[in-house]
């Protein structure tokens, strides 16, 4: 089944991005995904924070949905915010990230997950969000307690079968990367590797069969 997906990249201005997130998230985006889901409109949907200012918000429809209805309730539910975006540019010819020949894929099993645990992020997120500006008692979502992100990953970490050395290293590794790709380096490392693993293979010894 081929899927439908909208896709809206919320370019934030550069001033509002770090106070007012989360105006975006509560004001815009938390109800849109109402209003969709209220009419059956979507399957799923999720958001991400990308470079460049931008809060990615994705919605896939349900099966016989009709686009220009979705898009005219995330139109309607992005006005609010529109004074805090530099420009919304939509999008509706994102597949997805199921196909399996694809070279950037989570496979036809693993995209069906993915987009459970990309929801379930984002309504975690939501639900802190507004635990955080008092928008929801603290009895919602203890943020004093277990509702936090550190014991959301080790519990991700321990599921994937993980020690408690074995997370500590996955954090290591996972601290120079992210570091390394804050400050730009990871992208030359990694197109140094390229260019070394093709010298590697230039400089291999041929076969009987490749000298002739």
């Amino acid at each position: 089944m081929v899927e439908q997906w909208y896709v809206s990249h919320i370019f934030m201005k550069p001033e509002a991005f770090q106070k007012e997130r989360d105006r975006v998230l509560l004001d815009a985006v938390k109800p849109a995904v109402e209003a969709l889901e209220a009419k059956k409109l979507i399957q799923t949907f999720h958001f991400l924070f990308e470079s460049n200012f931008e809060v990615l918000f994705r919605v896939r429809l349900s099966e016989g949905a009709s686009m220009k209805d979705v898009k005219a309730i995330i139109d309607e539910k992005l006005e609010p915010i529109k004074g805090l975006c530099a420009k919304v540019d939509p999008e509706e010819g994102y597949p997805g990230e199921g196909d399996p020949t694809a070279d950037w894929s989570f496979g036809t099993e693993g995209w069906l997950l993915e987009q459970k645990f990309l929801e379930y992020g984002s309504r975690v997120t939501l639900l802190r969000r507004e635990v955080g500006v008092g928008r929801k008692p603290i009895s919602a979502g203890r943020l004093d307690s277990q509702f936090n992100i550190g014991k959301l990953v080790h519990c991700f970490l321990n599921q994937a079968g993980l020690n408690t050395i074995e997370e500590a290293e996955f954090h290591i590794h996972a601290f120079v990367e992210r570091s390394l790709r804050a400050h730009g380096y990871y992208d030359a490392l990694e197109r140094l590797k390229k260019v070394e693993e093709k010298l590697a293979q230039q400089e291999a010894p041929k076969s009987p069969s490749q000298k002739q």
